[in-house]
Formats: structure tokens, C-alpha cells, sequence
């Protein structure tokens, strides 16, 4: 999917024209290759007949496990994100967005249940190899 970078997270209408695109790239935040929290959000879906209605581009993030693998090309190059952490959280919970690492840390974010504003899931995967 392509990613939209530099988007501003508060501003509503900013967030939605990028994810009516692709996947938000959280403005203030790395990128690949750069140590640092590099955070990238999306919308899920309930059904998948909504998935294209949508741009549900993390419709199965739900699926990741730590262990699994993630793949990100930025600038003409691969970079490989091993998962190592899984959390259901509130939408209130801004510290995955504003935490900072001193290895590249790959945050993904979407909402959870799928298809619902209830709560936010957030999967953290590090670099392994580019």
C-alpha cells in the first residue's frame, strides 16, 4: 500500500483525505532506516466487502503475531520488521505515538474491533535486516 507521509494524527480532515489514499505516516516521526519510531496508521474494517469502500489497508493487522514478519519499501530499498509486541488499547493511550526508541521501531495502528472507533490496536515490530 502506498504511505502518505508526514501526517498530522489530530487534524481530522488532514488523517482521512491520507488514508482515503493509502497508510498515514504520523507527521514528527521517523522513517525506515532512521532510529526512532517510525508510525504508520490505517483503517480496518468489519466486513470485507468494505475493505476497497474504505481503503482498509489493515483489514488482517489483527493477524500479526509476534514473530512475524513486516516489509517496508522506502526510497528504492527493503527494510525487514520483525514483530515483537501486541496491544488492544484506548484511543486516548498517544504514548505509542510518542514514544521514542533509539533502534528503528515500526509502529502500525488501527482500530479495534475492526469497523469501530472503540479502542486502538498497536503492533511494534524492530528492524532486522535492510
Amino acid at each position: 500500500a502506498r504511505v502518505i507521509a508526514n501526517v498530522n494524527p489530530a487534524k481530522e480532515k488532514e488523517y482521512l483525505k491520507a488514508l482515503s489514499q493509502g497508510v498515514a505516516h504520523a507527521a514528527g516521526t521517523n522513517f525506515p532506516g532512521e532510529p526512532g519510531n517510525i508510525y504508520l496508521f490505517s483503517h480496518s474494517t468489519d466486513a470485507p466487502w468494505n475493505i476497497v469502500r474504505f481503503n482498509a489497508v489493515f483489514y488482517l493487522l489483527k493477524e500479526l503475531e509476534p514473530g512475524d514478519k513486516v516489509i517496508v519499501f522506502y526510497k528504492n530499498k527493503r527494510f525487514d520488521y520483525l514483530v515483537f509486541d501486541k496491544h488492544v488499547v484506548s484511543p486516548s493511550d498517544v504514548s505509542y505515538l510518542t514514544n521514542r526508541y533509539e533502534t528503528p521501531v515500526l509502529t502500525l495502528q488501527t482500530c479495534d474491533p475492526p469497523g469501530t472507533l472503540l479502542n486502538r490496536l498497536i503492533i511494534r515490530a524492530k528492524l532486522v535486516g535492510s
